[in-house]
């Protein structure tokens, strides 16, 4: 920055300009010239003396991005303290022996709405249950829950996945016919159903069951533990859950997919929205406004009033057979069996294959038949019919509906 000092003797000045002015009026000049060049020689030294101070630029302190902690587990010989079905580790590994915990959650009525304890599942299977309705299957296993519902019947289809998990189903009783074949694929142990002896494990809410019975039955996963641990030939041990692979770096592969509706049935809308930040997909869902028009909000868990957030989002192409003429009783293709799916992780989308078997986790393959790699995180599959239509709606946003034979 130049800087000036602003102050020139006067008489020096004053000196200069009478000589100037006195050389345009008069012929000679009152001063000699040795007195002008003395007069102009002290103006000149009381002139200020440029100087020049740099401007000081700091060099701004580089951030330190931390080096991502890269996970990469399965489909077998899991670490004592990594959770199988997740990936991650936890915070107590005692927690992994014990059978995985897998509750039917309600997504209907909507009364029952925000559901509890969704957040902390590490699997959530969401299937079609008829009319256009769906229901979830919440499998705990690395984290419990205080609250989880509310909880409804059981379907024909959660035996072959609480079989596949080897886990403890929790309901609220089923159709007999549908319930005596729980019953005789899982057996009687690792079944319960809400009772008058079931809470703390399994409690029903008084004031709710007024109200709306339906929605007013809740589970705690620590406590269901164990109650099932307590019930005569039960095996609350580490089972083998080996066959998911869990990768923080994504394959190669896929295209982009920032944003995906599945469609169950009319207004039953599930919308997946990509957060780069945190690497998960937010979750919303249908509302019904007062004047009858369809909205989406977010989703929360009325544990913690938190919106929902998966790593994994998958959508498996299953056949539904119908077993009755009122569309509430299928059968799914799901067990012993391969298929397609789409899986939907870091905003990205692939396709890919899924393979099951009768007891060990549903595993997913790439193109070439390798395992394929989940994030690190909790997965939520949407079970839908072989005919389910796939549409991009626009570049990265895709919209998904049920098609059943």
């Amino acid at each position: 920055m130049l800087k000036l000092r602003t102050t020139i003797p006067i008489l020096s000045l004053v000196i200069v300009m009478t000589m100037v002015l006195s050389a345009c009026q008069q012929a000679a000049p009152t001063f000699s010239p040795e007195e002008i060049e003395q007069a102009v020689q002290q103006t000149m030294a009381a002139m200020p003396t440029a100087t020049f101070t740099p401007t000081v630029t700091q060099t701004p302190t580089p951030t330190v991005t931390p080096t991502p902690v890269i996970v990469y587990y399965g489909p077998s010989n899991f670490p004592e303290n990594v959770n199988p079905l997740t990936g991650l580790e936890v915070s107590d590994p005692a927690l992994l022996n014990r059978r995985p915990l897998m509750i039917k959650v309600s997504n209907f009525p909507r009364e029952g709405r925000p559901h509890a304890g969704l957040s902390s599942a590490d699997i959530v299977f969401d299937y079609y249950t008829g009319e256009g309705a769906n229901r979830f299957l919440a499998l705990y296993y690395g984290k419990d829950a205080t609250q989880i519902g509310p909880i409804r019947s059981g379907r024909l289809v959660d035996r072959h996945l609480v079989a596949m998990y080897q886990g403890v189903l929790g309901a609220v009783y089923a159709w007999e016919g549908t319930w005596t074949k729980i019953l005789d694929y899982l057996g009687w142990t690792r079944v319960i159903s809400e009772g008058p002896n079931t809470c703390p494990a399994m409690c029903r809410d008084e004031a709710l069951n007024k109200v709306k019975p339906e929605v007013s039955v809740f589970a705690n996963s620590a406590e269901m533990s164990k109650y099932y641990a307590a019930r005569p030939n039960a095996t609350n041990t580490r089972q083998n859950l080996d066959g998911m692979v869990f990768h923080t770096i994504a394959p190669a592969g896929g295209v982009e997919a920032i944003e995906l509706t599945h469609q169950f049935g009319k207004n039953n809308l599930a919308k997946w929205v990509y957060n780069p930040d945190t690497r998960k997909y937010m979750r919303w869902i249908d509302n019904i406004k007062a004047n009858g028009e369809l909205e989406m909000i977010p989703l929360v868990d009325r544990v913690n009033d938190e919106q929902l957030q998966f790593s994994n989002i998958i959508i498996t192409f299953t056949h539904i057979e119908t077993l009755n003429k009122d569309d509430t009783l299928h059968e799914f293709s799901i067990v012993n069996n391969t298929g397609r799916a789409l899986i939907f992780r870091d905003g990205m989308m692939y396709d890919v294959t899924y393979k099951s078997g009768y007891t060990t986790p549903i595993q997913f393959l790439d193109k070439d038949g390798n395992p394929f790699e989940l994030q690190p995180g909790n997965t939520w599959i949407h079970m839908s019919g072989s005919y389910t239509s796939v549409t991009e709606q626009s570049p990265g946003v895709y919209y998904t509906k049920i098609g059943l034979p």
